[in-house]
């Protein structure tokens, strides 16, 4: 593959800033005078990467994850280096003219000719609900308070009984075989139909948005589920998508948060009212893929499912695997069982904003359930109760939330504020656990003296220019491969700092985290050059007691009395050459 010159990357480098980008792919949030985000490329419950807008680096404190906005992208999109350049270039307004013939390329001009399927598809219903046929329809979505506006916005579209979709299909030249195998048309024997007849259709787009399945809607009272989805393929698993996700990104980041609902007609209903920032899960539980999606969004959540028994349940589902990856969830439960479109229709906006301003928290939630289900009569019931409570107050960390719910639980029981207080501590004590801390990898004083050699190097040119002339290696192999790389880009630019050389190293990623984590010692970021030289002496030093040890071993090895008598006198020169 081409590779970029480096001051076209530096050039790019310059006009971004790492903090944008990374932005427009996780919730960030400023800590000092770095940024903070939950890392992308780990299990992360908390936020661990740090992101320096004075370096234009990241860093994850917890899986090591690091580098330059080139990286970052090249790791969150999964793509070359060279495509993240060129990303991050258009993204400013430069087109890199690149060929970029890797795998990964490859496989998405495959993917290409799928979504090309499902656009003309998509094209093909839209234009459909604007025809004759397509009053009766638009008939029922008006009835649905669904303006044309919205039907636009949405695409929404009508699938016919004529088969055109598969005829107009193979028309375009596509294979009939991905037809049937991305679920558009079905087959026969040798009789290839449209899926999807007489329904309102509801494309399902990737987080790009691409069209990459749909839904389909019965709206004429037929005696046929309601929903018929695309079937899954290599571009389409409904655990993996979300509704209207490639259009709520924006304004979930705008807003701080983002609202998730279950189906279609209540994310279009509160587009209506102005709210953009909402997803919907389309009626399947919140997956882990799902969660990653929701976090990468915001970490302000709101819950609002249908006020049934199965929205209750739904919710709960929903409140775990949230939860499970950090995330605290609020509530809203609407009243009178109403699903968010109905409810808006029937209560009015404002009743629902004002459900929208005040959610609960999870945890008044489940108690809100398990409530429901005491008799406060019943002393079991109300022990049961209590156990619930203190179960989840022992995980809550904030004081001022666990007063209020203490004093709560203590006015629905009757209990004394003590004594609800004296069983959660109790609870606490008996879980507690012993946490063992990782291993402290302890290095000798060799080893340390390569690595601040290489911190000095990446801030000083007198550090460059003394281990040229006197360092013969460095025994790790990762530090010397960083060491000549840091000659090479002082050579061809001289200067150096840690910002410009991680755009030098591009895609070598096992040499830039190491740089960047030596970089991040806490040591001072000046010395004199006497503290350097004496690092360097320490090497030496270290390469000697090497030799030393190796000889060693060779004398106690062999039995041949000449080489014994020769790896003698080479010891002797070593230990000479020690004591200098």
């Amino acid at each position: 593959m081409k590779k970029i010159p480096y001051d076209e990357i530096l050039n790019i480098q310059k006009k971004v800033n790492i903090v944008d980008i990374i932005a427009e792919y996780l919730p960030i949030e400023q800590k000092g005078k770095n940024y903070f985000a939950v890392c992308p490329f780990h299990d992360d419950h908390n936020p661990s990467m740090s992101i320096s807008p004075e370096k234009q680096i990241y860093t994850c404190f917890v899986c090591g994850a690091s580098g330059n906005v080139f990286n970052f992208v090249m790791n969150y999109e999964h793509i070359s280096f060279v495509s993240a350049c060129a990303l991050v270039a258009r993204k400013i307004g430069i087109n890199l003219d690149i060929n970029d013939s890797s795998k990964k390329a490859l496989k998405e001009s495959k993917y290409d000719n799928f979504y090309g399927m499902f656009d003309v598809a998509n094209k093909y219903y839209q234009n459909n609900i604007k025809t004759v046929y397509g009053k009766p329809a638009l008939s029922y979505l008006k009835k649905r308070n669904i303006s044309d506006d919205e039907i636009k916005e949405f695409e929404i579209g009508l699938s016919l009984t004529d088969n055109n979709v598969s005829k107009l299909l193979k028309k375009k030249g596509f294979d009939e075989n991905e037809m049937v195998d991305i679920g558009i048309c079905g087959r026969s024997e040798n009789f290839v139909y449209d899926t999807f007849r007489n329904r309102i259709m509801f494309p399902l787009h990737d987080t790009l948005g691409n069209v990459v399945g749909f839904s389909g809607r019965i709206y004429n009272n037929e005696n046929e589920s309601k929903y018929v989805n695309s079937k899954e393929s290599v571009i389409f698993k409904k655990g993996k998508i979300l509704y209207n996700y490639a259009k709520a990104i924006n304004p979930a980041r705008e807003k701080k948060q983002i609202i998730i609902v279950e189906g279609f007609m209540d994310v279009i209903r509160l587009h209506t009212i102005g709210i953009k920032n909402v997803v919907a899960t389309m009626g399947t539980a919140i997956t882990k893929e799902h969660a990653d999606l929701i976090r990468k969004l915001s970490k302000n959540v709101v819950l609002c499912f249908d006020g049934d028994k199965a929205g209750e349940k739904a919710t709960i589902s929903a409140l775990e695997a949230l939860e499970t990856i950090g995330l605290e969830p609020k509530i809203i439960r609407l009243e009178d069982n109403l699903d968010p479109d109905d409810y808006v229709i029937k209560k009015g906006v404002n009743a629902f904003l004002t459900h929208l301003k005040n959610p609960i928290t999870g945890l008044e939630f489940k108690l809100e359930v398990k409530k429901a289900k005491i008799d406060f009569n019943d002393y079991k019931d109300v022990s049961s109760y209590v156990s619930s409570a203190v179960s989840l107050l022992e995980k809550i960390d904030d004081k001022i939330i666990y007063e209020l719910m203490v004093k709560k639980i203590s006015k629905e029981t009757g209990l004394d504020l003590s004594t609800i207080t004296s069983l959660v501590d109790g609870a606490s004590k008996k879980e507690r656990k012993i946490i063992t801390k990782p291993k402290l990898i302890i290095k000798n004083k060799y080893e340390m003296a390569e690595e601040y050699l290489i911190y000095y190097m990446l801030r000083n040119p007198d550090a460059i220019l003394l281990y040229q002339n006197k360092v013969s290696y460095l025994t790790n192999k990762t530090l010397s491969m960083i060491a000549i790389k840091i000659l090479e880009f002082y050579e061809l630019n001289h200067y150096i700092n840690v910002t410009d050389f991680s755009l030098f190293l591009q895609d070598d990623e096992k040499l830039i985290n190491e740089v960047l984590r030596i970089d991040g010692f806490d040591i001072p970021d000046k010395v004199k050059n006497d503290v350097i030289e004496d690092y360097i002496k320490t090497i030496d030093d270290g390469i000697i007691k090497r030799e030393i040890d190796k000889t060693k071993q060779k004398i106690n090895a062999t039995q041949d009395v000449a080489k014994k008598i020769l790896l003698l006198e080479k010891l002797a020169t070593l230990k000479k050459k020690e004591c200098k």
